[in-house]
């Protein structure tokens, strides 16, 4: 482990996750901005119970926040990490990323990396939540056979694109500044926030299935509302509005039909 940096940055060649370890130092008053970053986990936290894939060569990454947003506004967190790591990237490689509802990143089809937000303890007396920890996981320089073979077809790495190493910590550095600014406009002009997500929005137009506690949907993906649910639309031209759960692409497989 080792600090370094112009904003708080604990470092870590391998731990289990970056998400863990900010937490804990968020709940023993770690700083807003403060970063943990390693070159490698063991447990990577994905969205539910799932696992991230953490290789080497990849941008691991947990933030802790302290936003002053109210608390309508804290949902909006990890569509504007989304768009800071959207904007990073394409400083760096000038190539377009797109974004799939709620977290995922999406470069030429494949997935580029994921997004996880992670709230403390709501406190009553204030009425509010007093951090976020927000953690990124980017493949930056991971080759392909480092993935699980169920992932290969699936997950895309910078350096797949080009077959040139990218330098990691000034994507970190980024990130972090695109982050810094997506918040200050969260709080002063969150519909620019929500219409530059929509811009990205992998799913819109696509055919695909919500899932969510035994209950499954299909429509087309018909982008975010003004306050961040995600609208499929139905075959009778219905919107539904998303709050969680997990939407793929493509029609419900007939054997879960």
């Amino acid at each position: 482990m080792s600090t370094s940096g112009i904003f708080p940055l604990i470092r870590f060649i391998t731990t289990s996750s970056t998400n863990e370890v900010a937490m804990q130092m968020a709940l023993q008053g770690g700083k807003h901005g403060t970063v943990v970053v390693a070159d490698q986990q063991t447990h990577g936290r994905g969205r539910g119970a799932k696992l991230y894939a953490s290789p080497p060569g990849g941008l691991y990454m947990s933030v802790i926040l302290r936003p002053e947003l109210p608390l309508d506004r804290l949902p909006f967190i990890t569509l504007a990490g989304g768009l800071a790591c959207a904007r990073a990237v394409e400083e760096h490689t000038g190539l377009a990323v797109a974004l799939k509802w709620p977290n995922d990143l999406y470069l030429q089809g494949r997935k580029l990396g994921g997004i996880l937000a992670q709230t403390g303890p709501y406190s009553p007396a204030v009425h509010a939540i007093p951090f976020v920890v927000l953690g990124i996981g980017i493949n930056v320089n991971t080759r392909r056979e480092s993935f699980a073979p169920e992932l290969r077809n699936i997950v895309i790495s910078l350096y797949d694109t080009k077959a040139e190493l990218y330098g990691i910590d000034s994507l970190l550095a980024a990130v972090h500044a695109h982050l810094c600014a997506q918040l200050v406009q969260l709080r002063e002009d969150i519909a620019g926030v929500v219409n530059e997500w929509r811009q990205r929005d992998y799913l819109l137009g696509r055919a695909v299935t919500w899932q969510e506690m035994g209950k499954t949907m299909s429509g087309l993906g018909a982008g975010i509302s003004d306050d961040g649910c995600y609208q499929l639309q139905a075959a009778d031209g219905t919107l539904h509005a998303i709050l969680a759960g997990e939407v793929t692409i493509g029609p419900v497989p007939d054997e879960e039909k």
